[in-house]
């Protein structure tokens, strides 16, 4: 029973749910947001958990709406997806002597989404039951589009990264072929290369089997990090072709074609803050935070001198010049205001109804 406990303790889906915890509590804070919300605790006065439970698209709550909810959750969870592969694969070197790494990541990394979806598919169905009073068909269609637009962005991913593998082996091969030049730059010039603290005996492979995991002591850094990072591009072109996509959406958002439920605004929203975050995690490692606090003090500066404004502005009208902007105060407002204006203003309604 102890060897049964300790094997499931040090495969890896268990020891990656661990690490998340471990080293990236920040970008947990979205899903900690995300569950509170639908247990109707976050911003329950202002009915931010009706916007998942009940997603509106076009007047209408049903399968399409669902489904576009669906999308979003899809890109939330591959945006988490790829941000920890590219902050965590140096704790798992082993995935680079497997096929289609990146997958296999997926795979293993699927218990907090995967719990995720179990308690946001239990709390939907009471809701819509209990609160909005749809009948049981109703309830069963939305969850149906929801789960139906989550696997159709999960298929199009896989397909995309399936294509990137191929790609990264044609590149990979001829290396490996050519044995005077790997062995003379690829040779192991560190014995005994360890998993940088992140001990794993098993992992999910193919056909949702346990396999153990290989020993990379014998492999060099250099050429498992070059594995990694033909990885971490194609993980990196992914989300920069997502974000093209929204941009170009939403030159479109007057149409309410385009206009998506507000739950799918807000899953997108943390699926490109889960990238920026992870991005400067990775790049900046432990300055991440300084830099992190130091730009949203630059943001508001910024804010506080005009420089980003992003208030409705009526056409035509300048803005720029504050000395012939006119005041906004009482006074200004009284005399707008004044008995005589009054009267003018009401005679020419009675010369022109």
């Amino acid at each position: 029973m102890k060897q049964v406990l300790q094997n499931i303790y040090y495969s890896f889906p268990v020891q990656l749910f661990i690490l998340h915890f471990r080293k990236v509590q920040v970008l947990l804070l979205f899903w900690y947001l995300l569950g509170s919300t639908i247990n109707s605790g976050f911003m329950k006065t202002y009915g931010a958990d009706g916007l998942f439970f009940s997603p509106e698209y076009l007047g209408n709550v049903n399968a399409w709406s669902g489904a576009i909810v669906g999308v979003a959750l899809g890109v939330f969870i591959m945006s988490w997806n790829i941000t920890t592969f590219i902050l965590h694969s140096k704790r798992c070197r082993f995935l680079a002597t497997t096929t289609q790494p990146f997958v296999k990541y997926c795979v293993n990394n699927a218990v907090l989404p995967l719990l995720f979806i179990g308690f946001y598919f239990y709390k939907l169905y009471t809701f819509d039951k209990s609160k909005e009073l749809m009948n049981t068909g109703e309830v069963l269609a939305l969850l149906a589009g929801i789960l139906g637009g989550f696997i159709l962005l999960l298929t199009v991913s896989f397909i995309y990264f399936f294509g990137a593998e191929r790609t990264i082996q044609r590149t990979i091969t001829p290396i490996i072929e050519m044995d005077q030049h790997f062995n003379q730059s690829y040779m192991p010039d560190h014995p005994g290369l360890d998993n940088f603290g992140l001990q794993v005996t098993s992992y999910l492979g193919k056909g949702f089997r346990f396999r153990k995991t290989r020993n990379v002591g014998h492999y060099n850094r250099e050429f498992l990090d070059l594995v990694f990072t033909r990885h971490h591009f194609s993980g990196i072109i992914s989300i920069a072709l997502a974000f093209v996509f929204l941009i170009v959406v939403g030159f479109f958002m007057d149409s309410p074609v385009f206009q998506v439920p507000a739950g799918a605004s807000v899953l997108i929203f943390f699926a490109a803050m889960t990238a920026v975050i992870g991005s400067l995690s990775y790049f900046l490692q432990s300055w991440s935070l300084v830099v992190f606090i130091l730009l949203l003090l630059f943001i508001d500066v910024l804010y506080q001198n005009d420089i980003i404004d992003t208030r409705n502005k009526a056409y035509g009208l300048n803005y720029t010049n504050k000395d012939e902007r006119p005041g906004y105060d009482k006074e200004s407002l009284q005399k707008i205001c004044s008995p005589e204006k009054n009267r003018i203003r009401q005679s020419q309604h009675d010369i022109h109804p």
